[in-house]
């Protein structure tokens, strides 16, 4: 259930996506150097609108799984702290439950 309700919003997001870059496929011109302006012809590229809102959003979208994955540092280095403490407590657990020599061990 809890997928199909992923599923039903990302497609209520992606229509109204989808409409807006069809219905902009007028040219426009992006001007590689700011300072320049509108000058000079080698520093600007013409391009349809919708290519420049898909790459915009695709750029958005990297660049937050970028930041979401460096702010979550602290707990993928906590889970692995914690995960070397488990596997060494089961190691001293396993060495202080074995019998010592010339002792019997007590079953309960």
């Amino acid at each position: 259930m809890k997928r199909f309700v992923k599923l039903f919003l990302l497609v209520l997001l992606a229509l109204p996506a989808i409409a807006l870059l069809v219905a902009n496929r007028h040219d426009v011109i992006i001007y590689l150097d700011p300072f320049a302006g509108p000058a000079p012809e080698g520093t600007q590229i013409t391009v349809q609108l919708f290519v420049v809102i898909g790459v915009a959003i695709m750029v958005g979208v990297i660049f937050g799984g970028v930041m979401t994955y460096l702010e979550q540092g602290r707990y993928r280095r906590a889970a692995r702290r914690a995960r070397r403490e488990v596997v060494s407590l089961r190691a001293e657990v396993a060495r202080l439950s074995l019998p010592r020599s010339g002792e019997k061990r007590k079953i309960p």
